[in-house]
């Protein structure tokens, strides 16, 4: 069963400007630092909360060649972060200071783009982090500090069909075009009926696939049963390393990935250190020498 978001990845064009805003801003922690497993001359970048804990992670490919994103037909769009009840003068002061400019706010959140114009918006929620997952590397306090993924915008091309696939493969409650996962109720997943019939293209600041969480391989399998039922596209089912993950292409063609909670990020790297070196899981190991040698010439 799903038990809420477990990740998001997207594309930036430059790695180093997108480290900045995402551990400075916004104070999250860079917990992993490796490659992109299909593309072994990418490099991904992970941040979170101090543990990596799922649902709180966004991810990039780094792409320095890549060109606009067109969002038309079928796309994923806007990520939504929840803070805690009162902190929202705390984060439009934060973002301003950093010269981020909001494209929207009011008294329920604020909406503002990252570098390479992915769209996120602060929502306030009533909740705090763990004091065991508040960063410790930034001056954001912990009473401010983002809690994790509270949503995501998809527009599709087929919403019906969409539906029924977050309702009967992922089990989840749909409530006016909303999903929530039943073990996390206040998550949503929200449904748009696609109003164009021209192709979308990923590009920069586009989000390349949504991540739902699940504790084992076991939920993995069943999962996996119901897209074959549901004549779903299976794309692959892979050890990630850090977790076991399926891909599928829900009707509209875009590609959800079901994750496993463990066996986590501190695979490679004691939990004091996440993030600090360029870390690679066993099965790529032995191509390190390359791997490393792709990554440096592209940034020659």
């Amino acid at each position: 069963m799903i038990t809420g978001f477990h990740h998001l990845t997207a594309i930036t064009k430059d790695a180093e400007k997108n480290k900045t805003f995402y551990t400075e801003i916004l104070g999250l922690r860079l917990v992993k630092q490796t490659v992109n497993q299909d593309n072994l001359t990418d490099p991904h970048l992970f941040y979170g909360d101090y543990q990596g804990t799922p649902g709180t992670i966004l991810t990039f490919f780094e792409l320095p060649r890549v060109g606009q994103r067109h969002e038309e037909d079928s796309f994923i769009h806007e990520v939504l972060l929840k803070i805690p009840l009162g902190s929202l003068k705390f984060w439009r002061d934060r973002l301003t200071a950093g010269s981020i400019s909001s494209i929207e706010s009011n008294q329920f959140g604020c909406t503002f783009l990252d570098p390479d114009d992915l769209k996120i918006s602060l929502v306030e929620v009533p909740e705090v982090i763990a004091a065991d997952q508040a960063t410790r590397h930034s001056d954001v306090p912990a009473e401010f500090q983002i809690i994790g993924i509270q949503g995501i915008h998809y527009t599709v091309a087929d919403l019906g069909k969409t539906e029924t696939f977050f309702r009967e493969v992922l089990g989840m409650k749909l409530q006016g075009y909303t999903a929530h996962p039943l073990l996390a109720p206040d998550e949503e997943s929200r449904l748009i009926q696609s109003a164009s019939l021209k192709p979308s293209r990923l590009g920069k600041g586009a989000i390349d696939h949504i991540a739902y969480s699940v504790l084992d391989r076991g939920d993995l399998d069943l999962i996996l049963g119901k897209a074959r039922e549901y004549k779903v596209t299976v794309e692959k089912i892979i050890d990630r390393g850090y977790f076991q993950s399926l891909y599928l292409r829900e009707p509209s063609g875009l590609r959800i990935e079901i994750a496993t909670e463990q066996p986590g990020f501190t695979l490679d790297e004691p939990l004091e250190k996440l993030g600090g070196t360029f870390a690679l899981p066993d099965f790529l190991k032995t191509k390190r020498k390359t791997i490393e040698a792709n990554i440096l010439n592209r940034k020659k």
